[in-house]
């Protein structure tokens, strides 16, 4: 990401200043934000949020090696991520919209389980939960995920494909499990399930 921030910046003492900034804060602020938001590619775009903001106001920074820019720093990325996790808090955090149910319809069935999709989206590996949330939570194009994870755009419809899959194996999988308890429990216990009680 470092070279796509300094393509951004006009002189080189700004690009000095700025890839100074980037590597001596670039760990710590990964740290606060993923201490926040509990998942990597979140915390990677928090970190891509605050860089942004630092190329907006770089001429407002004097000097790199300080308490006062490190601070300005941490509360930047905190304030995203507080923003992040109030916005997913108070709606759900995996919107079940046209988007995730373009391929054929695959998850009409469960539309109204929208918790489940929630449940199954967590459960999946990083590699694919970060993609796939970064695309229907965040809104970003195929595009900015590939530059924000360093990969190609092909790679990031791919995981994006195995991602929406794996959401409905596990869906599929709990619908049969649900179904299957159902089952037992509807005549557990009666010794004649014909006759009421």
């Amino acid at each position: 990401m470092l070279p796509i921030y300094l393509a951004m910046i006009d002189t080189q003492e700004d690009k000095d200043k700025f890839e100074h900034l980037y590597k001596t804060y670039r760990k710590l602020l990964f740290y606060v934000a993923n201490k926040i938001l509990k998942d990597d590619y979140l915390a990677e775009d928090a970190v891509h949020n605050t860089f942004l903001k630092v190329l907006e106001n770089l001429e407002r920074i004097n000097e790199a090696d300080c308490h006062k820019t490190r601070s300005l720093l941490v509360t930047i990325t905190r304030n995203y991520c507080i923003n992040v996790y109030n916005h997913q808090k108070n709606h759900h955090m995996f919107p079940l919209d046209e988007n995730i149910c373009d391929e054929g319809n695959e998850f009409a069935a469960h539309a109204e389980n929208t918790d489940g999709v929630i449940n199954a989206v967590l459960k999946l590996p990083k590699l694919y939960r970060g993609p796939l949330t970064l695309k229907y939570v965040q809104g970003f194009s195929n595009k900015e995920i590939a530059n924000m994870l360093d990969i190609s755009e092909a790679n990031v419809r791919k995981r994006l494909e195995r991602a929406k899959k794996m959401v409905l194996e596990i869906l599929e999988k709990e619908d049969a499990f649900n179904d299957d308890t159902f089952d037992r429990k509807g005549t557990e216990g009666c010794s004649n399930p014909g006759r009421s009680v």
